[in-house]
């Protein structure tokens, strides 16, 4: 056993190590609580990195306690770095040069750790003692070594494919931040085409709950050598919209020659008509897609965004490219709404694309139909708090599915300074968008449009997320929907705060669906609200005469008094 002043002289020696090196990884805490990155990753990266920056200071305190004498105090090796508050998320950006100073200040500690540990490993057996703290500065030099090298990686990849600043956000989310996100490993697998990690991957989206997954999903997609296919790969928000077109017609054309030889096979067993009317009804819902689906003269190529032929059925075209459009327009439709009433609401939007893209010049419009949520109907389950008008159950469930396909709508646009998106919310879907707007306030759209609206879940416009200048309610005179005021308060009041939208008053039988009529107050304003044309908007002539019901030359048999 060495003799007392030797084994003084051996922690005279770790100690002067431990002090030189115990902040080794104290300038890669600094940085992140600086915030090198935001989101993303960045919280399980921070937290990890104070884990292994405690071990670093606890593993150096064990050795010197080891070695020191009851009458010699062990130096105070730990420090405090003020917390990142980096809360889980959606990406928000990154700085390239403090990202370069963290993976400086990782190969520091790479570089540093094995000879610290393989000093207070023969220090600590020389005196008989443990080497275990010097086992765990090991590991530490281990991590950051791997960290070091994997972000460089990354780094380095990321500024050959976006150079200069800023670097594009679900770009650097991706390329450099996945391995720290819970997405990563089903992304991993949906490269190796794993159904289950796609299916996975649908199930997040309807949630909303990941405001970045759509922003990864593009990235990811982007990054690959060779995409891989699966059967329903076209209903990932964030591939680019012709890519999820191509898939859709493919899984359209695949699932017609299936349906079409189940039908046939079917049609030979007498028994099994309960199945044959469900196969038939999916053919025909099929069909209906593939018509509405073939070009349309003066209007855009339609894209195939989402279909579903099951349950009530979804449907989502774009007329236009909204990738590459000036001013994307999604339409969000409510009570009846649906597959099997979808020719109209495709009919509205190719209608709202034809206004806006009259007085657009060159900036150009692409309009979304996005039957994407289960919207109430006038059927048995009416009375259902599920499904039923009456309740915002069905526009919180479709909230979320909106708030993602407008997370993908913004992943897969290339980046435009003057882009800009546009929601019109009608009847009931103006309280699904309501709902959406809350879920992701100030980014699910530029503007809204509320047309129609019984009220959208909140009191004030501003309780939207978004400048009340960029709320525009529309409501026409006699729309019997408009006095219900159920959602909130009325969106058509002063109390509420939106922009008012000159309508002009119909008869109530057809008030509520005339919105769109061709050449309407109503449209052609829609269409100067969607290109920013507020200075534009056109008052509705004054009525010429009363309403039918209320003139008196349509009761010839009774006799009306005056006063």
């Amino acid at each position: 056993m060495p003799d007392h002043s030797a084994a003084q002289e051996t922690l005279a020696r770790v100690t002067a190590l431990a002090v030189a090196h115990h902040t080794l990884l104290d300038g890669a805490a600094r940085l992140m609580a600086a915030h090198a990155w935001t989101g993303g990753g960045a919280p399980a990266f921070a937290a990890t990195l104070e884990r292994h920056r405690r071990a670093l200071q606890t593993s150096l305190a064990d050795a010197c306690r080891a070695l020191a004498t009851t009458a010699t105090a062990p130096p105070a090796l730990s420090t405090a770095i003020p917390p990142a508050h980096l809360a889980p998320g959606a990406f928000h950006g990154i700085d390239p040069q403090a990202m370069a100073a963290l993976i400086t200040t990782l190969d520091e500690a790479a570089h540093a750790l094995p000879a610290l540990a393989t000093q207070v490993s023969t220090a600590l057996t020389a005196h008989g003692l443990s080497p275990t703290p010097a086992h765990r500065l090991t590991d530490v030099a281990t991590w950051s070594a791997t960290q070091a090298t994997d972000l460089r990686r990354r780094l380095s990849r990321i500024r050959s494919t976006a150079p200069g600043a800023p670097i594009p956000a679900a770009l650097a989310a991706h390329t450099l931040f996945a391995a720290h996100t819970t997405t990563a490993p089903l992304l991993s697998r949906l490269t190796g085409g794993d159904q289950n990690a796609l299916q996975s991957l649908l199930n997040l989206q309807e949630t909303a709950q990941d405001p970045a997954l759509a922003a990864r999903i593009n990235a990811w997609w982007h990054d690959l050598d060779a995409p891989p296919y699966l059967p329903r790969m076209g209903l990932l928000n964030g591939l680019p919209s012709k890519t999820r077109d191509q898939a859709n017609r493919h899984l359209l054309a695949t699932e017609k020659t299936r349906l079409t030889t189940a039908l046939n096979e079917i049609s030979h067993h007498p028994a099994d008509m309960g199945q044959w009317e469900k196969i038939a009804n999916q053919l025909r819902r099929l069909t209906l897609i593939e018509e509405q689906l073939r070009p349309h003269d003066g209007y855009p190529a339609p894209l195939l965004l989402a279909f579903d032929l099951t349950g009530q059925g979804r449907l989502i075209i774009s007329w236009g490219n909204p990738d590459t459009a000036d001013t994307t327009v999604t339409a969000v439709s409510g009570l009846t709404s649906g597959l099997d009433a979808a020719k109209g609401d495709l009919q509205r939007s190719r209608a709202l694309w034809l206004q806006a893209s009259k007085t657009s010049g060159e900036q150009t419009i692409a309009t979304i139909t996005w039957l994407g949520y289960d919207a109430p109907q006038i059927d048995p389950g009416l009375w259902h708090p599920a499904r039923s008008v009456a309740f915002e159950t069905a526009a919180k469930t479709g909230a979320a599915a909106l708030a993602s396909f407008t997370d993908g709508l913004r992943a897969s646009h290339q980046p435009s300074g003057t882009a800009r998106a546009v929601l019109i919310g009608h009847s009931y879907g103006s309280l699904t968008t309501g709902h959406a707007a809350t879920l992701r306030p100030g980014k699910l759209a530029d503007t809204l449009i509320l047309i129609g609206s019984p009220g959208v879940g909140v009191n004030h416009a501003g309780d939207l997320g978004l400048n009340p200048k960029h709320v525009w309610v529309g409501e026409a005179g006699g729309d019997p929907v408009t006095t219900l005021g159920r959602f909130g308060t009325d969106p058509g009041t002063p109390a509420f705060g939106a922009q008012h939208i000159p309508i002009g008053r119909t008869t109530w039988t057809t008030a509520h669906s005339s919105y769109w009529d061709p050449d309407s107050p109503s449209l052609r304003n829609m269409g100067h609200i969607i290109n920013g044309q507020y200075e534009d908007l056109i008052q509705p002539a004054p009525l010429n005469t009363r309403p039918q019901l209320l003139m008196p030359e349509a009761f010839p048999d009774i006799a009306l008094e005056s006063g």
